[in-house]
């Protein structure tokens, strides 16, 4: 599922990947699996193995002879599993829930509450996936990702307990919520470059293959969870009280189900937690840059900084709920940016007076400044566009061309990971207003059929239907697989923006779908016919699901391969706020009353084609340039 290859048959050790294999490295014959061979001794007389350590033991950098996979990989995909499991398990009964509380609230009616709920869990996710930047800083800059990881899922952890004890008031799923969003925001950019990084020049042709098998990983626990948490909030209250009849004067049996629904979702992701610190001998730890007063000093001012913009993706809807006048909004937004920039240049100024930073922000400002010369070496014959370049030469001169080749980088990511938004808005549809048409048709797992085969009609939960999503990815990932291979066999490449691109094209085609099931929909609602099935969702389901392989899959490897060593966090914290700009646009538009929601579907599959289209025109323009982990 939403929050990155080309093996013959689906997830294997030998993939075929010659785009991202640095230096010509040819593929290794060696035997397949986890290495067994053991890190370096942290004896510290001066080998080059041991300057590799840390004081605490932990390898800061891969074991670039290795050609089998690092031994830190199995704990990262168990945790990734848990953790997975625990966030779509909480979602899936998210949207219905919240709309169930929201209908109590004075005059609130059925649609409206239905759309309140559409534009919190949106906004929720907008949270979610705008503070991936915010740990990206954290990890690169001060605390390193495992730390980040490790504190950052305690307090994820706090996030579903509070959900489970606060399920009955709309207070009490919000501090819930703003937990989990701080802490799985948080932790998001550094599990995706985590995975990069144990990798070395010896097995980097894996890189594809473990983000793949990163992302089965992730349906794997969303597909489980989904059937079962809305299966157990509809069955476990009642289970119980029936054997505890003394439950029954605090809950009734639906509050008391919801209540271990989202309780379980926090105990596996508390089982993550301890995996991820099972595997902490295990891992590459690299070091943050520069650490200490100075790394607590660019913290400090990178998040002020961010937050300058980045507050927007979720104050102007505090400020709608808090009832204040609309005429204030914007003062108000633009007074918060303020006091952020003002704080955060001032940190900013204070840290470069301690030591110069070599960081994005440093860059861009001196490139600016000293914007229209070029560099010293640009008159040889061997120079780079960067020296010859009148905007970039003098930062090439002033911090060296491997340090001037970091903002380049991000800045073309960025460029393109813009319109990916879009996609996003779709994609995660899928557990907010799919689920709400779901509701509108008939859930029997046959439909008017009595029994199939000798199985009787069984009668699903709405927020069940969400489950074809993951099911389809683990069987869609071997056989996209097997369709690129045979592409490129063809002659005609598969690249990762030629992925991306058909992907969103994809997504644009399964709106298209749903839009015209919700007109069946009303039709029939409008004209007392019978309810559409359910099953007709399979197709737009299967849509977006093929359109999610492409993006996401290949997203999540693009990001981490394109950006430079010291920018891996962060590139991967722009992905996400690519998913968190998708979610706002959805909260934007969910709160529209008076948009009938065929119309709300027809407005984002136009969306999509847009987007879609200029996407194909920026990739034509794009030159890929791969970075290894040092």
């Amino acid at each position: 599922m939403g929050d990155p290859t080309r093996p013959d048959e689906g997830i294997t050790t030998q993939p075929d990947l010659p785009a991202t294999s640095p230096e010509g490295i040819n593929k290794p014959s060696a035997e397949e699996g986890i290495t067994t061979k053991p890190y370096p001794s942290a004896d510290r007389n001066g080998d080059d193995a041991a300057a590799r350590l840390m004081a605490d033991g932990y390898r800061t950098s891969p074991d670039h002879e290795n050609t089998g996979w690092p031994p830190g990989v199995p704990y990262i995909i168990g945790n990734e599993a848990c953790e997975r499991f625990s966030f779509y398990g909480m979602n899936a009964i998210l949207a219905a829930h919240l709309a169930s509380l929201y209908v109590q609230q004075p005059g609130m009616t059925e649609k409206m509450s239905q759309d309140a709920a559409t534009s919190a869990v949106h906004l929720f996710k907008a949270g979610v996936y705008a503070l991936p930047m915010i740990g990206a800083i954290l990890a690169e800059r001060l605390a390193g990702k495992y730390r980040t990881i490790f504190y950052l899922s305690l307090v994820y952890c706090l996030g579903h307990a509070a959900l489970s004890l606060g399920e009955r008031y709309l207070e009490g799923m919000f501090l819930g919520l703003a937990l989990i969003a701080i802490g799985s925001g948080g932790i998001k950019p550094c599990v995706s470059a985590n995975v990069g990084d144990q990798f070395g020049k010896g097995n980097w042709f894996r890189v594809r293959t473990v983000y793949q098998i990163f992302y089965f990983s992730i349906n794997f626990g969303s597909f489980f969870s989904t059937l079962l948490i809305p299966w157990v909030q509809n069955r476990a209250g009642a289970f119980l009280i029936e054997r505890y009849p003394g439950l029954a004067e605090s809950f009734t049996p639906h509050s008391l189900g919801t209540s271990i629904a989202f309780g379980i979702p926090g105990v596996l992701m508390f089982i993550a937690t301890i995996i991820f610190w099972m595997g902490r001998r295990k891992f590459v730890h690299v070091p943050p840059k520069p650490g200490g007063t100075i790394g607590l000093l660019d913290a400090c001012s990178s998040t002020l900084l961010f937050l300058a913009i980045g507050h927007l993706f979720i104050s102007p809807k505090l400020i709608t709920l808090a009832g204040l006048p609309e005429a204030a909004k914007w003062p108000i937004l633009l007074g918060v940016s303020a006091v952020f920039l003002a704080a955060g240049l001032y940190l900013f100024a204070r840290r470069q007076t301690l030591q110069q930073d070599d960081g994005f922000l440093a860059i861009m400002l001196f490139a600016w400044k000293n914007r229209g010369h070029t560099s010293a070496n640009a008159a040889n014959s061997d120079s780079s566009w960067l020296e010859r370049s009148t905007f970039w030469g003098p930062a090439v001169d002033r911090f060296g061309l491997k340090a001037a080749e970091g903002p380049v980088a991000v800045l073309k990511i960025i460029s393109v990971f813009f319109l990916i938004s879009v996609f996003w808005a779709l994609f995660d549809q899928h557990s907010s207003s799919w689920i709400f048409q779901a509701g509108q048709m008939d859930l029997r797992l046959w439909g008017d059929r009595e029994s199939f085969l000798g199985i009787g009609n069984i009668q699903l939960d709405k927020n069940q239907v969400p489950a074809l999503n993951p099911l389809m990815v683990m069987g869609l990932i071997p056989l996209m697989n097997f369709l690129y291979l045979r592409s490129d066999r063809l002659g005609v490449a598969t690249t990762p923006l030629r992925r991306i691109t058909a992907g969103m094209f994809c997504a644009a085609l399964s709106f298209v779908v749903v839009a015209l099931l919700q007109i069946w929909i009303d039709r029939n609602e409008s004209q007392g016919l019978p309810k559409v099935w359910f099953a007709w969702q399979i197709i737009p389901y299967l849509v977006i699901t093929v359109a999610e392989v492409m993006v996401s899959i290949t997203g999540l490897e693009f990001a981490y391969t394109q950006a430079p060593a010291r920018m891996k966090s962060t590139i991967m914290g722009f992905w996400l706020l690519t998913v968190a700009l998708g979610n706002v646009l959805v909260a934007f538009l969910a709160g529209f009353e008076n948009l009938a929601r065929v119309n709300f579907f027809w407005t984002f599959a136009g969306l999509s084609f847009g987007a879609a289209l200029l996407f194909s025109l920026r990739s034509y323009f794009y030159v890929q340039k791969d970075y290894t982990q040092e």
